[in-house]
C-alpha cells in the first residue's frame, strides 16, 4: 500500500492517505473530501458543497412533488364536485345547499296544501285532492335528498380543504 500526501481543499492541511482510499474526512476541519487520483497527480475535492447541492436539489424535488400532489388534489376535487351538482329546470348546474333544499321543499309543500284546499273547496273528486299528498311526499323526499347531497358536499369540501392546507404547509416547510 502506497501512502500519498494530499492537501485538504477545505482548510489547506496536509493529509496522508492510502492510494486505495476514495473518500476521507479532514482531521483538522472535518471537511468531507473525495480523493481524486488523476494520471499525473492526486488531489482532494470538497464533497460538502456537492452534498449541499444534492440536498438543495432533493428539497426542490420535494417541493415539485408536493405541488404536483396539490394540483392533483384540485383536479380530483373538481371531478368530485360534479357528482354533487344539482340541475335546475332550465339546465343550470349548481352545488346544493341545505337552505336552498329547505326553501324549495317548503315552497312545494305550500303549493300542495294550496292545491288540496282549492281542489277540496271546488268539490273536486278525491283523487285530485289526494294528488296534493303525493306532491307533499315528493317534496319531502326531494328536500331530504338535496339536503343529504348538500351535507355530503360540505363534508367532502371540509376534507379536501384539510388535505389542501396540509400540503400547503408541507410545501412551505420544504421551501425553507
Amino acid at each position: 500500500m502506497k501512502i500519498t500526501k494530499v492537501c485538504c481543499q477545505g482548510c489547506g492541511a496536509d493529509l496522508e492517505v492510502n492510494e486505495d482510499i476514495r473518500f476521507v474526512n479532514c482531521n483538522y476541519c472535518g471537511a468531507k473530501l473525495e480523493v481524486v487520483h488523476d494520471s499525473t497527480t492526486t488531489h482532494t475535492r470538497v464533497l460538502a458543497k456537492l452534498e449541499k447541492q444534492s440536498e438543495e436539489m432533493a428539497g426542490d424535488l420535494k417541493v415539485i412533488r408536493l405541488q404536483n400532489e396539490l394540483e392533483k388534489l384540485d383536479r380530483e376535487w373538481e371531478r368530485e364536485t360534479q357528482g354533487y351538482m344539482v340541475t335546475s329546470r332550465n339546465g343550470h348546474r349548481s352545488v346544493p345547499s341545505t337552505g336552498g333544499s329547505v326553501v324549495g321543499g317548503v315552497g312545494a309543500i305550500i303549493f300542495a296544501v294550496i292545491w288540496m284546499s282549492l281542489a277540496g273547496s271546488m268539490g273536486a273528486p278525491t283523487p285530485f285532492v289526494m294528488f296534493g299528498l303525493l306532491f307533499i311526499g315528493i317534496a319531502i323526499f326531494g328536500m331530504a335528498k338535496s339536503s343529504s347531497k348538500a351535507g355530503a358536499y360540505q363534508n367532502g369540501l371540509s376534507k379536501m380543504n384539510e388535505r389542501r392546507a396540509k400540503l400547503i404547509r408541507e410545501i412551505e416547510e420544504a421551501k425553507r
